[in-house]
């Protein structure tokens, strides 16, 4: 496949886990797929969409176009109760206690999926106990034998107290009876207390006298009747005793369902594995039962000790307690022991007659009662976790299996995750585990475990072999491609020839590792968990970068990655000469010189990221001016300026490329613009001639700019400059004179008239508005009439005279 073809898949695949569950979207075979949770599902459907994820949830897959009837999903199995009887204190009547419910059951495990069951443990009254009494009966444990026997009924009455069904059965050790365990002189043989002017049995390594029994006056005279006997020195064959009693069941008397518990009372050490080599006995200890009818050890001259760990494995197989009841002298020593079997064990001070050996025997069992610890024997490929708050001893559960404490006739739950890590390499479908408490036998709780495979599709559907879907290089099963050999991937797209094998085409995806004190190499994760490997190359998700895709992609600026100024390296952009900056978007310092300056900055600033800071007062791309009005620049770009307007008017300019070149060959970029240049660009001005009157100086501006790149702009300003004809000016001016001063004096003269009729309108409406008040008595008029006789009248005129008595108004 082409690598577009195998972007675009790798593309289709993104767009489609973007829209499904994360959980399940990462998986690409079925097996894998069931296991990542409970809520994905497969799809077999081979018309779906190879580049789409087939590992989502059902809802997903469907509205991702696979057919429902294609779907495989998780099944969740309830678990069946084969025998659940509730728990049941120990009677008469019911010898069977029962402590541990459920106490068997069904269930079926898919690969990576956990089933969760609770148990109870609930401890009995009255439990079977039988209990060993182990004694050192050297000769300085007479004393202590005869207290034994004295307190035989108190014995009886403690262990009542602590449950109504007990049995006691008794054994007896010394040491190997060989040299030098022994006196060398033979006639010490018969009597080996000799030395101490005392009478005693022969040496002997461990005797068994009394098996389990009810009759506490069988005990008390087994005991009594049972001689002490010496040795030379003061280590005694305790682990000789201990794996005869834990290995001879049936001559012993073990019950099945009770608690076991042996007192080992002495005033000596122990001789530990390999001791025998003194007496020359090489052979290891076997972990036999050599007890003869009589219970008389055989092979005590002829077997090692055993060691402390095969005591403690035995103890833990036949779940026996031991309560180490030993002198003040030796506790240390016993203290040592108790630490390597821990758990199984208990150590107390015995008072040198023994007279506390009730009590020690009261607290032992009390220790090896108020715990409970529960053991399993599950296979490599099933995992069984334990929870527990200890009957509410804890306010949440804990992971644990044992608990302290523990009080009678309370129940304690335990929940119980089993898991199946693998199916069993053998091909197995079934497994039956028992979980069993560490001190009690024949009581458990055994699960039948049926082993289900989660894609029954790839052993029931007939496969297409070379399907197009595979690209011809695999079978089509399951809804998955499984590849001929020498090629691998999704669609068995990637071909392995150039790779030893699928794991190194996968190690090319993982980042290597070499451990400097070994100098092995181990691989971190496929595509630092960052992305997709498809065909030994990583394809990282966004904000990812690397080979491996362990690195954070490089910021983008504006757009692009490092400015495209640079490459980069590991999340960190490597800049090309003349360029800076974390994302190389800032040019080298050589930018922030102006062309005609060797200065950073004109002296007038700093530089930084290819700009310069000005000082106060100073303004411009290089600091070069103090205001708006001109700069060094301007001087700079006048030659070229002229010579451009020189051109632009028509006249030749013969070192143009010359005068508008930068130093480096960038040729100056202009324009001649029509309007005023922004106020807060620096105006350059520059003078020209005119061509036909040199008397004629003509003004023009220009503005420059300058890019990181080295680019120069103009901008500039042409103003026409033409000669100026004088007398058609005056004749101008004067005519304009005439016709403004007619203007004026016509507006004077309608200003005025418009004022008289103003005056008028308001002198008449004034005397419209007089009123005579004629009818007023007091009102003397002010009129005063005069009449020319009528004879007079024809020669006069005929005009009539009225006079006012008011000389502010008259009329005619």
């Amino acid at each position: 496949m082409k690598y577009s073809a195998i972007l675009g898949v790798f593309l289709t695949y993104s767009a489609s886990c973007l829209a499904a569950s994360s959980i399940c979207v990462s998986h690409s075979d079925c097996g894998g797929c069931l296991q990542a949770d409970f809520t994905c599902s497969w799809c077999t459907d081979r018309n779906y969409d190879m580049r789409k994820v087939r590992c989502m949830t059902k809802a997903d897959l469907i509205e991702s176009g696979c057919r429902p009837d294609f779907i495989l999903s998780n099944v969740k199995h309830e678990v069946e109760y084969v025998k659940n009887e509730r728990p049941m204190d120990f009677t008469k009547s019911n010898p069977n206690a029962i402590q541990i419910q459920p106490q068997h059951l069904k269930l079926k495990l898919q690969k990576q999926r956990t089933q969760t069951i609770k148990m109870t443990y609930k401890p009995a009254k009255n439990y079977p106990l039988d209990l060993y009494y182990l004694m050192d009966l050297t000769v300085s444990m007479r004393d202590d034998k005869d207290t034994l026997v004295t307190m035989g009924g108190s014995l009886a009455n403690a262990l009542y107290e602590l449950t109504e069904n007990y049995r006691l059965g008794f054994g007896s050790f010394a040491d190997k009876p060989k040299m030098p365990f022994i006196f060398p002189d033979e006639k010490y043989v018969d009597n080996p207390c000799a030395p101490e002017k005392e009478v005693c049995e022969p040496a002997y390594g461990f005797r068994h006298r009394l098996s389990f029994t009810e009759n506490i006056e069988r005990f008390v005279e087994k005991v009594n009747s049972s001689d002490v006997t010496g040795n030379v020195d003061n280590l005694e064959g305790g682990l000789d005793a201990l794996m005869q009693i834990l290995v001879c069941g049936d001559k012993i008397g073990w019950k099945e369902r009770a608690r076991k518990i042996i007192v080992l009372a002495s005033d000596g050490l122990m001789h530990f594995a390999g001791d025998g080599l003194l007496a020359g006995i090489v052979m290891k200890n076997d972990q036999l039962c050599h007890l003869s009818e009589e219970g008389e050890y055989l092979a005590s001259t002829k077997i090692d000790y055993p060691s402390v760990e095969e005591i403690y494995r035995t103890l833990a197989k036949h779940k026996v307690s031991i309560i180490f009841a030993v002198t003040r002298d030796v506790h240390s020593h016993y203290d040592q022991i108790h630490n390597l079997l821990y758990g199984m064990s208990s150590v107390g001070t015995l008072m040198l007659d023994s007279s506390n050996i009730l009590e020690l025997v009261r607290d032992g069992y009390q220790e090896f009662v108020k715990q409970v610890e529960f053991f399993d024997n599950a296979p490599p490929h099933i995992r069984i976790d334990y929870e527990t708050n200890c009957g509410g001893f804890y306010k949440f559960r804990k992971t644990q299996r044992r608990c302290d404490n523990v009080e009678i006739d309370k129940n304690y739950e335990f929940y119980i995750n089993i898991t199946l890590l693998d199916i069993p390499e053998d091909g197995r479908t079934k497994d039956t585990v028992r979980i069993e408490e560490s001190h009690i036998t024949d009581e458990s709780l055994t699960l039948d475990i049926e082993i289900e495979d989660d894609c029954k599709c790839l052993k029931l559907e007939e496969g297409e072999a070379g399907s197009p879907l595979c690209n011809y290089n695999g079978e089509m099963r399951c809804g998955m491609c499984l590849c001929d050999s020498g090629w691998t991937g999704r669609q068995c797209e990637c071909d392995l020839s150039d790779f030893n094998s699928y794991r190194a085409l996968e190690n090319n995806c993982r980042m290597p590792i070499v451990d400097p004190a070994t100098n092995e190499t181990t691989y971190g994760p496929t595509c630092s968990d960052r992305g997709q490997c498809i065909c030994g190359e990583c394809f990282c998700n966004a904000e990812v970068d690397g080979k491996y895709c362990e690195c954070q992609a490089c910021p983008l600026n504006k757009g692009k990655e490092c400015s495209d100024h640079g490459t980069c390296d590991c999340g960190v952009c490597k800049c090309h000469p003349s360029w800076t900056g974390d994302q190389c978007q800032c040019p080298a310092t050589s930018v922030c010189f102006a062309p005609n300056s060797d200065v950073e900055c004109s002296g007038k600033g700093k530089c930084e990221c290819g700009r310069c800071v000005c000082n106060s007062g100073s303004i411009g791309k290089f600091c070069e001016s103090e205001s708006t009005e001109g700069s060094s620049l301007c001087a700079f770009y006048e030659d070229c300026v002229l010579c451009l307007i020189h051109r632009y008017e028509g006249e030749e300019c013969q070192n143009v490329k010359e005068l508008c070149s930068s130093k480096d060959g960038h040729e100056y970029h202009y324009e001649f613009i029509q309007r005023q240049p922004d106020v807060s660009e620096i105006r350059c001005v520059v003078n020209t001639k005119h061509k036909s009157d040199p008397n004629i100086t003509c003004r023009h501006e220009f503005v420059y700019d300058n890019t990181m790149d080295g680019e120069t702009f103009l901008k500039i300003l042409h103003r026409n400059c033409q000669p100026v004809n004088t007398a058609f000016i005056s004749i101008m001016v004067i005519i304009a004179t005439i016709i403004v001063g007619l203007f004026i004096v016509l507006v004077i003269k309608c200003h005025n008239i418009v004022q008289d009729r103003r005056e008028w309108a308001k002198f008449e409406e004034e005397r419209q508005n007089t009123q005579y008040h004629e009818l007023n008595r007091i009102y003397k008029t002010p009129i005063t009439k005069f009449e020319v006789p009528e004879e007079y009248r024809q020669s006069l005129p005929e005009p009539t005279f009225e006079v006012l008595d008011s000389p502010t108004k008259s009329s005619i």
